[in-house]
């Protein structure tokens, strides 16, 4: 066999590979697209969830009523999106791994910086954002209008 035969046998056998790669990948396609859209949903879900529970976490309230809170916003979002396929296991389950996530990021961020750590008291980490004392609003200081007239 010449150098000639050997390309052409080369030629042949990759032809023959690729047709056997498109085949399998044509019979799996719809298999492959849904798993990909299916991942692709839960990494927007988890990311959804994430924005929402920062946001409930600023906007306050009791637990059940943030739980709440979340599941709605990330509902809308998803609805939003055209992603309607989520059941609500799937959306309260991203809601506790985005709290944990962030617990976690607190807690290492307390690590890193001890200013930080010591104005928290331990005993208010421990206990629910509900129960913890309200903060002192300051007194509005004592200003006179002073007018045209009382000069």
């Amino acid at each position: 066999m010449t150098i000639k035969d050997w390309i052409y046998l080369g030629i042949t056998v990759a032809s023959y590979l690729l047709a056997i790669i498109a085949g399998v990948y044509a019979k799996d396609k719809a298999k492959i697209n849904r798993a990909t859209r299916a991942g692709q949903a839960l990494d927007v879900l988890g990311k959804i969830a994430t924005n929402a529970v920062h946001e409930v976490e600023f906007l306050g309230g009791t637990s059940q009523e943030k739980r709440q809170m979340g599941y709605e916003l990330i509902n809308q979002a998803l609805h939003y999106m055209g992603i309607n396929d989520v059941t609500a296991n799937m959306i309260y389950g991203a809601l506790e791994k985005a709290v944990a996530a962030m617990h976690l990021a607190d807690a290492e961020e307390m690590e890193k910086d001890p200013a930080v750590a010591q104005d928290v008291d331990e005993k208010d980490v421990l206990q629910p954002v509900d129960q913890l004392p309200k903060p002192e609003t300051p007194a509005p200081a004592d200003t006179k209008d002073v007018t045209a007239d009382d000069k």
